[in-house]
């Protein structure tokens, strides 16, 4: 019989709960943020996009922002929470991604929107009966318009070659 003694049920019930596995109330771990955050840069995700497709243009986002590529293997073990840990660097460089995938859809909706008020404005102006615009004013916005819709066409170009 060996000296070690026993170890009771109250010595497990009185681990530290730092010890314990995270539950599903508690804050995400850096794996699930890190996860979820190159979910969000592979958006918006076109029709018939692939996961491949994704994880590939979400590794291609984070790499700008690190000094050596982030490879497809390394991207797929995060996206799929499968990784044993991850770098500062590389959080970083996820955060700094997703801030930027952040800035720009926030400066499209902007200009997305004051396209559709000058739009507003001018229809408003031509149905209450007050004298006609100048066609310049017409061209402007349709030149606006079409620029917008180019660019938003190049977007989900870059996004299907991805």
């Amino acid at each position: 019989m060996s000296n070690r003694p026993q170890r009771s049920s109250k010595v497990l019930e009185n681990l530290p709960s730092s010890l314990e596995k995270p539950s599903k109330g508690r804050a995400p771990s850096m794996l699930s943020l890190a996860s979820s955050m190159l979910r969000e840069i592979a958006e918006p995700r076109p029709v018939g996009d692939t996961i491949k497709l994704a994880i590939a243009r979400a590794a291609r986002a984070v790499s700008s922002h690190l000094p050596e590529p982030m490879s497809y293997a390394r991207a797929e073990n995060l996206w799929r929470g499968e990784a044993r840990r991850i770098d500062a660097a590389e959080m970083d460089a996820i955060r700094a991604a997703h801030a930027a995938r952040a800035k720009s859809l926030r400066q499209e909706i902007q200009q997305a929107q004051a396209l559709v008020d000058q739009l507003e404005a001018l229809a408003a102006s031509v149905t209450a009966g007050r004298p006609r615009r100048s066609d310049l004013e017409f061209r402007k916005a349709a030149d606006e318009a079409r620029k917008m819709a180019h660019t938003l066409r190049q977007i989900a170009l870059e996004n299907s070659e991805a």
